[in-house]
């Protein structure tokens, strides 16, 4: 299977609209030797539609479906696996409706419509080792100094649908706490177990001031072989880029922490960690 990196081009985004693409990527660094990270998924009940309707069989863009007028859309779907996701128009925010192997749920509560009008993208990935794969639907969150997906787990039983959500704390607070920080001058060393490396800092930052980098800010997914990485790559805190290089944005660093992503019995856990310079 291709690797597949799900991020935001900057060359569509000068257009107003993006979509993931395939990219070939780097082999990763020896993991870490780093205890696993896990948290309960924010699950939330599909609901049985209210109202029966013929569904779209063409796909289309989110982008294209907004400026169509069309009460309901085709965004995604895996034929093989019985698996699709529409979008429900509502209002001004419109919502998910999802279907696998026969079974039709409605989720109000999932919100797809960004400013950038990205495309959800759906997965078959077996995330806890059964054999079986689950829908997996990355959303793109993207809003201002952050750019990064939402992770989603759909699980079916008894005739019925359920989300579960990875938590943002996993990786903006969990993962945070995890990298270690060093080094002097506009030198920074991140450390992760026994990796580490080194991250050129902004003129007026000094190493020295920092006690933890913000994770969270560049957050995106890379699909290897049935497996499912995430991608972060921290930044300095805006408060530290305010206050020392002189600017209220987020300010990137060469530096991308990835962790292989499973599910199981509600759970999202993070482990095999690795870190690497990367262009930031």
């Amino acid at each position: 299977m291709k690797k597949r990196l799900i991020f935001l081009l900057a060359a569509l985004a000068l257009t107003g609209c993006a979509a993931p693409a395939e990219t070939a990527v780097d082999s990763l660094p020896a993991a870490a030797p780093v205890e696993p990270l896990s948290a309960p998924g924010i699950m939330t009940e599909g609901q049985i539609p209210a109202e029966t309707c013929d569904l779209p069989t063409e796909t289309v863009s989110l982008y294209d479906w907004q400026t169509s007028g069309e009460p309901l859309a085709l965004l995604a779907e895996i034929p093989e696996e019985e698996m699709a996701l529409y979008g429900v128009a509502d209002g001004d925010a419109p919502h998910v409706l999802f279907r696998w192997s026969g079974t039709l749920a409605e989720f109000p509560d999932w919100a797809i419509d960004t400013p950038k009008s990205v495309t959800p993208e759906l997965l078959a990935l077996d995330l806890n080792g059964d054999g079986a794969p689950e829908p997996v639907v990355l959303c793109y969150q993207g809003g201002t100094q952050v750019n990064l997906y939402d992770l989603h787990v759909l699980r079916q039983s008894n005739g019925a649908l359920t989300d579960f959500r990875l938590p943002d704390a996993l990786y903006a607070e969990q993962l945070s706490a995890l990298l270690t920080l060093g080094g002097s001058g506009e030198t920074l060393t991140v450390s992760l177990g026994d990796r580490s490396i080194e991250a050129a800092l902004p003129d007026g930052v000094q190493a020295e001031a920092l006690d933890r980098l913000w994770t969270g800010a560049n957050v995106s997914y890379l699909e290897d072989a049935g497996t499912l990485r995430l991608v972060d790559k921290p930044a300095l805190l805006p408060e530290d880029a305010a206050g020392k290089a002189g600017t209220a944005s987020a300010v990137g660093l060469n530096t991308e922490v990835s962790a292989r992503v499973s599910f199981s019995d509600g759970q999202f856990t993070l482990s095999e960690f690795a870190l690497q310079s990367k262009p930031s």
